[in-house]
């Protein structure tokens, strides 16, 4: 309790930016211009699109609450962190959208103090406590204890989540209580729910920074600042297929597209048909006829990372306004995703154009005679 109420004393809670360390450690650190965090409050749930389709936003911060989402932005979402990116939400009500599992906490069950808080532009009632840096995860590196703010949820309750399925826990009260800041992996991205900290007290400017740098794609500076730790996020990280918690929309069956035949490894590198052209709808330039050279594409399903050749896959049609990608299988199904790559190359008549990827509706090759 000595540690809580000294740790209140201090002001100004922070959801985004750099904390209060010292200089020779905070060096170490990228400056918060090239981290790429935008904060969505309140409000301002229609700009997530956008972000998503910005290349600079590496991280979005969702500082709402319940009751200001947009569930129809989910699949969305996770395609983007699967993608790559960093997501953060800090309403525990949340959670089981994003793969993790709620609780809701009483005040008798752990320590806390009276306090206000500013989450998504809005002034929110809840209380201050101090949770416990727990678990393996390099964001904890060289953190201890840390003052947290959990807004009020729910009459007298205060959101945490279990450690079930792949949730990792960050913070926590006692090594088996819930957390209060906790991640998982998707794909090359990463989620995670935190609450909002008070920087200037115990570790909470080390927890802020390791956070936003590893959520950044940017490896975290180790014990006293040696070296360099972690594998984070990003475009060429690992693949990892999550494991969401057993109830959570991300938990659901999907469909996936059936096993490739090893024998369909190979690339046919023309249609065996000359006559029956590829096209590739490019806004400004109409259809182009002609060959698609691009020979496997990358693409990323809310369970699985594919590649995409003409022996398998009749068409894709991308999305120009932040939502799903989605490819239709030769053999009738389809897919909902992300395609990952950026630019695009068609050959007409000998000559060939690069597209950028954000400019093409549809492409579909022509059939082949097997």
């Amino acid at each position: 309790m000595r540690f809580l109420k000294a740790a209140l004393l201090t002001l100004g809670l922070t959801a985004l930016g750099h904390a209060q360390m010292a200089e020779t450690l905070k060096s170490e650190f990228h400056k918060e211009e090239e981290l790429g965090a935008r904060a969505v409050n309140a409000g301002e749930v229609s700009a997530v699109k956008g972000l998503m389709n910005d290349p600079a936003v590496h991280i979005i911060a969702l500082q709402i609450l319940k009751e200001d989402m947009d569930e129809t932005l989910v699949p969305s979402l996770l395609a983007w962190v699967q993608a790559g990116h960093s997501l953060w939400f800090y309403d525990a009500r949340l959670a089981p959208l994003f793969g993790f599992e709620p609780v809701m906490m009483t005040r008798k069950q752990f320590t806390n103090k009276d306090e206000k808080g500013t989450l998504g532009g809005r002034s929110v009632a809840g209380v201050g406590t101090v949770g416990l840096a727990m678990g393996g995860s390099v964001i904890n590196t060289g953190v201890g204890q840390v003052t947290c703010f959990l807004p009020t949820v729910e009459e007298d309750k205060y959101g945490a989540v279990n450690i079930t399925a792949d949730t990792q826990p960050l913070l926590r009260f006692t090594y088996n209580s819930p957390a209060v800041a906790a991640l998982r992996r998707e794909g090359r991205g990463l989620i995670v729910f935190k609450p909002l900290l008070w920087p200037d007290s115990l570790s909470g400017d080390r927890f802020q920074s390791n956070l936003l740098e590893f959520s950044a794609g940017f490896q975290v500076p180790g014990p006293a600042g040696a070296g360099k730790v972690g594998k984070p996020p990003g475009a060429n990280a690992e693949f990892i297929k999550g494991n969401p918690s057993a109830g959570t929309p991300t938990a659901a069956n999907v469909t996936a597209p059936p096993p490739i035949d090893p024998s369909h490894e190979r690339v046919v590198a023309s249609p065996k048909n000359p006559d029956n052209k590829d096209e590739m709808d490019v806004i400004g330039q109409g259809v182009l006829l002609g060959q698609i050279v691009t020979e496997k594409l990358n693409f990323e399903t809310g369970t699985s990372s594919l590649k995409l050749t003409r022996l398998e896959v009749e068409s894709i049609e991308l999305s120009t306004a932040g939502q799903l990608d989605t490819v239709h299988w030769r053999d009738g199904h389809t897919s909902k995703g992300l395609l990952l790559d950026k630019k695009l190359e068609i050959d007409v008549n000998g000559e060939s154009h690069t597209v950028e990827k954000k400019q093409v509706r549809k492409i579909r090759w022509g059939k082949e005679t097997l």
